[in-house]
């Protein structure tokens, strides 16, 4: 008898338990807001030069490095966890890559050199809020986290004394990939991100510098160029974001 009397009450106790996780959940996914974000950014490497003293004016060395302009896009989910503080994770396709300017030659008859590199990434940032309410429908924001992502793929474009240049196809190509023929061996990122921005109604405009702590290797010879450098990328964005769904979901208020 006693036996059964436990199993009943074990029974109970699980049911009790699922209603309390499926009220948990409820709770969160109501008061989670989804929305869109998109951006523009100014962004470059931070390198280490691994190549030889005597090859300085061959492509790659780090001090050649410029910034080059980009684009970002995907979809977040707003969370606020009360009044002032929000957890904001969120899937965008990001546009990282670098300007190298270099000569073929120290001296004499050398030609100018730039190659644009275009790095297109996946990322997953998740970022903590603060919110500081300075008018009706108007705050202030206040974000940092990290963010995870992993190259897709790339491309590059070269110009020598002011004219385009056609590289092959292959050239062309950028890869990502842990094998020995990928130019850049691992495509894994991550790094930490902050911004400062304004809320206002569903809208949420961001001025943010990612920095990225993994140092990555690319290593490539193209028509006169070679490349044998570790790089970081870092990136400064201006975004705006649609956040869709309650604007109070904390207090159920549209």
């Amino acid at each position: 008898m006693f036996h059964v009397f436990k199993r009943i009450f074990m029974v109970k106790r699980n049911i009790v338990l699922l209603f309390a996780i499926a009220a948990i959940v409820g709770s969160v996914s109501a008061q989670i807001r989804p929305g869109i974000k998109m951006g523009y950014n100014v962004g470059g490497v931070m390198a280490t030069n691994n190549v030889a003293e005597a090859n300085i004016f061959r492509a790659g060395i780090s001090d050649n490095f410029r910034m080059k302009s980009g684009f970002q896009g995907g979809i977040i989910a707003d969370w606020p966890i009360n009044d002032v503080y929000a957890i904001q994770p969120g899937v965008r396709f990001i546009m990282h890559g670098f300007i190298d300017k270099y000569r073929d030659a120290p001296s004499g008859d050398a030609r100018n050199n730039t190659r644009r590199f275009a790095l297109y990434y996946l990322q997953v940032p998740v970022y903590a809020q603060y919110r500081w309410n300075v008018a009706e429908e108007t705050n202030v924001l206040f974000q940092a986290g990290p963010y995870f992502g992993y190259g897709l793929f790339g491309r590059h474009s070269w110009m020598r004394s002011g004219k385009d240049q056609k590289p092959s196809d292959k050239d062309k190509k950028i890869s990502f990939g842990n094998g020995t023929s990928k130019d850049i061996r691992n495509g894994f990122d991550y790094g930490i991100g902050a911004g400062v921005g304004i809320e206002f109604y569903r809208f949420q405009f961001m001025v943010a510098y990612d920095f990225g702590l993994y140092e990555m290797t690319y290593k490539k010879s193209m028509k006169s160029a070679s490349y044998n450098v570790g790089m970081r990328n870092h990136n400064l964005s201006v975004t705006l974001a649609v956040i869709f769904g309650r604007r109070d979901p904390l207090h159920g208020r549209d």
